[in-house]
């Protein structure tokens, strides 16, 4: 519309120009009209006539349809050419007004079309302001909007990693903040949640590391009051087991066999149970020295196998022994691997409680195959499902009522800090095996892991 309007300007000057030339030649004509010679004006109205000719020409050219018909003075000029008299001077003059009024009303009719474009223009001109202004302001609000949902979303954000870091400082590290963002701040949630992960990794290592010293300790504090019940109870017994040797020797000089069964056999047999039991204790009150040393794996199984026997976890439970007695020495913490033992023991013990009908079985097996010796613990109790096998070795997690969770987590620490592995094979209603495989010594007699 800008441009048109432009047009509109331009073929109202060039129209002007015309005008302009045709009202020369009018007052020409009319400034000559009095001459007695029409000859000489006539030569003087081409001359004059050729100017408007060219003007309108430049018209014609950038504006075909404002063009001016000069056909009728053409004609007019050609006639008077021919007859130069007052008549054809009077042709050319009106031909030349008819022109002139033609070309004035060409100039108000590009006028008011200049007005109607103008109004127009300014009309859409306004509303495309007042349109801009709006889509700025609706502009200005949206943009306003986003940045408040952004800095609310970002305070949201904010205080819920606070939160969750609150949270982490309490101990609740387990469950994890979902990242929502893309930005610095979801990289900062990464870094929390990965934290948490560390830290929770952390607390769990170190809660097994204070179990194993607590262990030890606890070990040492045992073996202490069981020497020294040991020690107790054994002067009593061999007080009991002399004066038991005294009448078994007054009754042989009396020339009396002591009958099987009767009250001396018995007694004599209950005293040596308990000669039996204070030298296992003995032994098993023993210190331990924490470094690692050569050890009979056998050894350690007969022996907490033998402790193990007296708890009534074990009460109607065969517990059957299938040791390879060619088993070669391996290097380990006698007490650590005691702990393994121990631990494996009673969770097999804990298995067999729910089995309400059948034999209750525990088997203890030892064998080796290449440079590995395979401690296994087999019992036929309620088994694992695939989801309690998958966390079995998850620290804190249980499904004993009253169980802390750190029986199977301690003992994969042990056993990988030995160099070795533990696996669990079980099936629900069909029992459990677990199975330790810890390396044999190197030829060169290096027992670093």
């Amino acid at each position: 519309m800008f441009e048109h309007l432009q047009d509109l300007y331009k073929v109202e000057d060039h129209l002007r120009q015309v005008d302009a030339t045709a009202f020369h030649i009018v007052m020409a004509v009319f400034m000559n009209s009095k001459e007695d010679d029409p000859k000489v004006s006539v030569e003087r109205f081409q001359e004059n006539f050729e100017l408007l000719k060219k003007k309108n020409a430049e018209l014609t050219l950038h504006f075909p349809v404002a063009s001016v018909n000069l056909a009728g003075v053409e004609q007019a000029v050609a006639r008077a050419a021919d007859h130069p008299t007052a008549e054809g001077l009077a042709a050319m003059n009106s031909e030349l007004l008819r022109v002139k009024i033609e070309i004035t009303q060409h100039i108000d009719e590009s006028v008011r079309e200049q007005k109607a474009t103008a109004e127009s223009f300014h009309m859409l001109w306004d509303s495309a302001a007042l349109a801009s202004l709006l889509f700025g302001l609706i502009g200005l609000l949206l943009l306003g909007a986003i940045i408040g949902l952004f800095f609310t979303r970002l305070t949201n954000d904010l205080h819920t990693l606070k939160a969750r870091a609150l949270g982490i400082i309490k101990g609740e590290r387990n469950a994890q903040t979902p990242v929502t963002r893309n930005d610095e701040v979801g990289e900062l949630m990464q870094a929390v949640n990965q934290m948490a992960i560390a830290l929770d990794e952390r607390e769990k290592e170190l809660v097994i590391a204070r179990q194993k010293f607590f262990h030890h300790e606890k070990m040492a504090a045992v073996g202490a009051l069981a020497a020294g019940v040991a020690h107790e109870i054994g002067n009593p017994i061999a007080a009991m087991s002399g004066v038991l040797q005294e009448m078994v020797a007054e009754q042989k000089a009396g020339r009396r066999q002591m009958q099987p069964g009767s009250k001396l056999d018995v007694l004599q047999t209950q005293i040596q149970r308990l000669s039996a039991i204070t030298r296992e204790i003995s032994g098993f009150a023993a210190p331990q020295p924490m470094e690692r040393q050569l050890l009979d794996l056998n050894g350690l199984v007969r022996t907490t196998a033998g402790l193990m026997g007296y708890d009534k976890r074990m009460n109607r439970v065969n517990l059957k022994l299938d040791l390879d007695s060619q088993l070669p020495a391996i290097y380990g913490v006698a007490d650590q691997l005691t702990q393994v033992i121990m631990n494996l023991l009673i969770n097999a013990a804990d298995a067999l409680s729910s089995r309400e009908e059948g034999k209750r079985e525990i088997t203890l097996r030892t064998e080796q195959s290449g440079k590995n010796v395979y401690f296994s613990v087999i019992d036929n109790g309620g088994g694992m499902d695939q989801e309690t096998l998958s966390r079995a070795f998850e620290a804190f997690f249980t499904t004993k009522s009253k169980g802390t969770g750190l029986g199977l987590a301690l003992c994969y620490s042990i056993i990988t800090g030995h160099g070795g592995t533990i696996e669990i094979d079980s099936t629900p209603g069909e029992g459990t095996r677990v199975q330790v495989i810890l390396p044999l010594p190197t030829e060169d007699g290096d027992d670093t892991l």
